[in-house]
């Protein structure tokens, strides 16, 4: 059973393993499902067993092939490209939640880290509104004005409301 973050519930799927890999400090397995590659984050994962048939591998792959690629593909997928200053207080939880996303850029100055973190949406950009004002986007425009509209309707939502 995986309890995917794109799912509204947790779903059985049936995968070909090829072994477990970390990324970024996460551990993932590395599988197929329906002969396609993927990376299913192990602390998703919340049950699981054996099933009676044998494991269906693609002819010449191995874990290390299978997870490269997978790294490449996305690392080469992606549609958004924020560039941003992250506070020195926060770069290190920046990086554990971004992993291979984030980029710094080797420029450090007293405002915080030059970064680059690459999303595969617009809508992605939601993930930086945890950091509160400890991160400043620089661009691209239509990230900053999305991150500002996201950040408009949650004031909106917890404002006080006109009887209180």
């Amino acid at each position: 059973m995986y309890d995917s973050p794109r799912e509204s519930c947790p779903r059985d799927v049936v995968v070909d393993p090829y072994g477990l890999f970390a990324k970024a400090g996460i551990w993932y397995l590395v599988a197929d499902y329906s002969r396609v590659p993927r990376m299913y984050r192990l602390e998703r994962i919340t049950t699981w067993k054996e099933v009676d048939q044998p494991r269906r591998i693609r002819e010449n792959q191995t874990l290390a092939t299978v997870a490269a690629a997978l790294i490449d593909q996305w690392e080469h997928n992606h549609a958004v490209e924020v560039s941003a200053t992250i506070d020195q207080t926060q770069i290190k939880r920046a990086q554990r939640i971004f992993g291979l996303r984030l980029v710094r850029d080797h420029e450090e100055s007293a405002a915080g880290h030059k970064v680059t973190i690459r999303l595969m949406h617009l809508e992605d950009v939601r993930a930086l509104l945890p950091f509160g004002n400890a991160i400043t986007v620089h661009g691209p425009t239509e990230a900053r004005a999305h991150l500002r509209a996201l950040a408009t309707n949650l004031a909106h939502h917890y404002a006080p409301s006109p009887t209180s």
